[in-house]
């Protein structure tokens, strides 16, 4: 039996690993099938997935699978049972033909549904344990709501510039460089609020713990003043000793030097030191710390040495200083950070709260609180675990930290067992891990891997042979990403990849990059306004993306037009534009 069909067996709990075009949703379909011919209740199964059109496509493939064994005759039926892995006997082939019939006329039907429609089910059945109102309603998109919060925040600032909210908002101006950049910092802290509740859960100051957690991290006293650890009297002695030395040594660059630090020394001004020791942007020591010929010739071997020692000495209490003022700007900013973000989100909650709303965000967060609370968990954990028998979780790269605590205290259910069978069925894929923007987190994958062998001794299944892809395109991803690889290390968990279709033709082609050459200039611009009716665009036509698009077009072109001819033996036909697809980072050009 391959691999394919033991992670489809209902008797095991599964991990699996499954390559794009490697068969997934067949076998997260077969999993179901076996699962319901096993005598699993159609409401017992709760199915996961992260769109709800991967939801909708669950059911459609297990509708038709369940079809296709009903209408079947008896050979058909048999084959299509084996397919699965299962052994056809007459229980089997009655049991099969009634599945179809049973899932349409369940009472409670078989849950093939996202992560947020099961939070919110969740909630709306334990809205009071939950702290919710009754009857509360999800909002989808958030934009509005977002910008009233801004807008709240802005009015608070406004209405008292000496009070806090204003003064949080100044020190962001500064360090992010206007109020755009201040609005895109604060809307990422509202946007990753949840892993805000997750970092300062059970915390009665939540703003003051992330301070003190920042401080600890700078490692940085608060309580000393760089430019008073800098300026003391050892340090001045030194400084004049340094200027008496490069007065021995006179010159053009050393004079200057020495005026410099002969400024700094009588305003108490290291900023103008570290003109006198760096250059320009801080591109390391303006002078050399190198022994030569010259200097030691006019300071002696001693007074070389030691001018080479002060100003190596100088430099890195310079560097010291430079770190000490680093750190407590980041400091400064990331308190302003933390204040008026979580200034925003208060605000941004209570909009929502006055309106019976919730998000996505509250979803999770809220479910998992449900889940978590020692006082009520194990009743709602009791009520929840009698209807889950059979947990799948699909596209399982995509799931982010507060999704991963939810489901946790499931796992644990299931794996503290009791009277009726039960399973677990995880499938995802590290390299298509797309939704990193939501907090999708691929390491998670893994870690549910181990966690599922080490607590049910689950077994984890590879799944590297494609349905879709030439033996060419697949030797192509071996090389790139597999062992001898040429551009660094193995890819991390990478298996090398092989096709079912081994007869069918492919290409990989390289192409050199497209840059810009040497003697290439911009079309002239007169700087008046264009008048689309009148006047064209301006087309670089030696761009490289301009001459990366003509490629492209003239490879088409040569393909279409040869013709090659695409699919296996018997069914290949000629190449046409419709069998072209072009993938972009950006759509841009």
């Amino acid at each position: 039996m391959t691999d394919t069909l033991r992670a489809a067996d209902p008797a095991l709990d599964a991990s699996v690993l499954a390559s794009a075009g490697s068969g997934k949703t067949w076998l997260l379909t077969a999993r179901l099938v076996r699962l319901l011919l096993a005598g699993a209740r159609p409401d017992g199964i709760l199915a996961i997935t992260f769109t709800r059109k991967a939801a909708a496509e669950m059911r459609e493939r297990l509708g038709e699978r369940l079809r296709a064994l009903l209408e079947a005759d008896d050979a058909g039926l048999d084959a299509l049972l084996a397919e699965i892995g299962e052994t056809p006997d007459a229980a089997r082939r009655a049991r099969a033909r009634q599945l179809f019939e049973d899932l349409l006329f369940s009472e409670l039907p078989l849950r093939a549904t996202t992560f947020h429609s099961f939070c919110q089910g969740l909630l709306q059945r334990f809205a009071e344990e939950a702290g919710l109102p009754p009857g509360f309603e999800l909002a989808e998109a958030t934009g509005l709501l977002q910008e009233e919060a801004w807008n709240a925040l802005i009015a608070e600032a406004t209405a008292d510039p000496a009070r806090a909210p204003a003064t949080w908002l100044d020190t962001l101006f500064e360090a992010c460089g206007g109020l755009n950049n201040s609005r895109q910092a604060l809307m990422s802290f509202l946007e990753h609020r949840s892993d805000w509740w997750a970092f300062t859960q059970g915390m009665r100051e939540p703003v003051g713990y992330a301070i003190d957690w920042l401080r600890r991290q700078l490692d940085i006293d608060t309580d000393l003043d760089p430019d008073a650890a800098f300026w003391t009297a050892a340090r001045r002695r030194e400084l004049e000793e340094f200027v008496a030395l490069l007065e021995r040594h006179p010159g053009k660059k050393n004079d200057a030097t020495a005026a410099r630090i002969l400024d700094a020394l009588s305003h108490a001004d290291a900023t103008l030191l570290e003109g006198a020791f760096f250059r320009d942007k801080g591109k390391g020591p303006r002078l050399s710390r190198t022994s030569n010929k010259t200097r030691q010739k006019r300071l002696g071997a001693d007074g070389e040495a030691r001018f080479l020692q002060l100003h190596e000495h100088l430099c890195e209490a310079l560097e010291q200083r430079r770190d000490r003022l680093a750190r407590l700007h980041t400091l400064r900013t990331g308190t302003a950070w933390y204040r008026a973000g979580a200034r925003l989100l208060a605000h941004y909650q209570r909009i929502k709260r006055e309106r019976r709303l919730l998000d996505f965000a509250d979803l999770e967060w809220k479910t998992c609180e449900l889940l978590g609370d020692a006082e009520q968990a194990h009743w709602v954990q009791y009520k929840v675990d009698q209807r889950i028998d059979h947990l799948l979780i699909d596209e399982f790269q995509d799931t982010n930290p507060t999704q991963w605590r939810l489901v946790l205290p499931l796992l644990e259910e299931l794996a503290a067992g009791g009277e009726r069978h039960r399973s677990l069925f995880l499938v995802g894929d590290a390299k298509q891990s797309i939704y990193r923007f939501r907090r999708g987190n691929p390491a998670l994958l893994e870690a549910a891997s181990r966690w599922m062998q080490a607590h049910l001794g689950g077994r984890e299944f590879h799944l590297d042979r494609s349905w879709r892809s030439a033996p060419a395109i697949l030797d192509c991803v071996n090389r790139v990403f597999g062992d001898g690889r040429p551009l660094g290390d193995r890819l991390h968990g990478f298996q090398p990849h092989a096709t079912h279709l081994q007869e069918l033709w492919g290409r990989v082609e390289l192409w050199p990059l497209f840059d810009d050459p040497e003697d290439e200039t911009a079309p002239p611009d007169d700087g008046a306004l264009r008048n689309p009716l009148q006047r064209p665009r301006e087309v670089h036509r030696r761009r490289p993306a301009y001459r990366e698009g003509q490629a492209i077009a003239a490879r088409i072109e040569a393909l279409v037009g040869k013709p090659v001819l695409l699919g296996a033996a018997g069914q290949a036909r000629p190449a046409g534009y419709d069998d072209v697809v072009i993938l972009l980072r950006s759509r841009t050009h």
